[in-house]
């Protein structure tokens, strides 16, 4: 399975490796973040750091193996969303802006505003963010349409986002305040489906400075990885000694990470003995003393949070995304956690 790959290939390094950056890129900081909630939430947060050229097009490749929910009605509110943005017209300051995701009523988006960002290709959804900052109301569509050729190996749907350049007047195409976008943070509610084992995968596109044109060549991706844990542990008693051995995996193949083993005497409750580091085969191994009293045992592991940049990013996903077309500025990963079963050792 090709989400395992990935993840395993990453999970045991990622959270050791420090922020490496290339001088020559002028878009280079894209970053996303998808994670799953209650009651079938998925929040996707996308942004990019000031210093970089200003966003043209965001679109998030949804994973393969996710079943997207559309048939809510025009006008049904299907989210939450919180931005930023830097108001180029207003010396840079920043605004924060918040309001709802919803489905796009029948004429909402001017076709020439849709046909500008997706071309003649038919959304089978279309939403509106509808931002509200300094008396102002911006509705930012985003579309659900197929992957092309070139993207279909990692999924078959993608949800696409045009912004304006800040950089030019309104009068001829700029964007209101000149908003810079910085960040988005997106909650849906029952629109894609959670997945133990995922990778979501998006391309951002910038524009040239100061032209109102769309630096293409200038297109990075940034996946965002998320991988389930599994926590086995099995113990015996010799001579007195506990000993307890287990196995830190996800998608099947360990990986190294820190895993708290937990004890209890008799009918008590579980409480930290230690913690002890699995090696880059899973494997981890915990002996007590002929003194210790607990006889039950639970080996728990973590969700873990980590995030790859500039050329550790680059490499990573030359090696793991061969077919992708451009670099990757980073790649986000999520290892959820787990408990193992409660093992008795008398």
């Amino acid at each position: 399975m090709r989400n395992s790959r990935i993840v395993v290939g990453i999970a045991g390094t990622a959270i050791a490796l420090v922020m490496v950056t290339t001088a020559s890129a002028a878009y280079k900081t894209a970053k996303l973040s998808v994670t799953y909630g209650s009651g079938g939430t998925t929040r996707i947060v996308a942004s990019s750091d000031g210093a970089d050229d200003a966003t043209a097009r965001a679109a998030i490749i949804i994973s393969n193996g996710t079943t997207l929910t559309t048939t809510a009605a025009p006008g049904t509110k299907v989210g939450t969303v919180n931005a930023q943005v830097s108001a180029l017209a207003l010396g840079g300051a920043l605004l924060p802006l918040s309001g709802d995701i919803l489905v796009a009523p029948p004429g909402a988006v001017p076709a020439a505003s849709q046909t500008g960002c997706i071309g003649a290709v038919t959304p089978s959804t279309t939403y509106l963010l509808v931002l509200q900052a300094a008396g102002q109301t911006i509705n930012l569509p985003a579309y659900i349409i197929p992957t092309d050729a070139t993207e279909a190996a990692l999924g078959s749907a993608q949800l696409v986002f045009c912004l304006a350049p800040p950089d030019i007047p309104v009068d001829k195409g700029g964007a209101t305040f000149g908003a810079k976008f910085l960040s988005a943070d997106m909650t849906f509610n029952g629109v894609f489906s959670p997945l133990a084992n995922a990778v979501w995968m998006s391309l951002w596109t910038p524009w040239t400075p100061l032209t109102g044109v769309v630096n293409l060549p200038g297109t990075v991706a940034a996946p965002s990885i998320i991988g389930a844990s599994a926590v086995s542990l099995k113990g015996k008693r010799v001579k007195g000694k506990v000993t307890l051995v287990g196995v830190l995996a996800t998608a099947g193949s360990g990986f190294a990470g820190p895993v708290k083993i937990w004890g209890a005497a008799g009918k008590a409750a579980l409480k930290p003995l230690k913690t002890v580091t699995a090696s880059s085969k899973g494997v981890f191994k915990v002996t007590l003393p002929a003194t210790a009293k607990q006889t039950s045992f639970q080996a728990r592991y973590g969700t873990t949070r980590a995030s790859i940049s500039g050329a550790d990013a680059a490499s990573f996903c030359t090696d793991v995304f061969s077919s992708l077309p451009v670099p990757c500025s980073s790649v986000g990963v999520q290892i959820t956690g787990a408990n193992s079963k409660l093992v008795t050792v008398r």
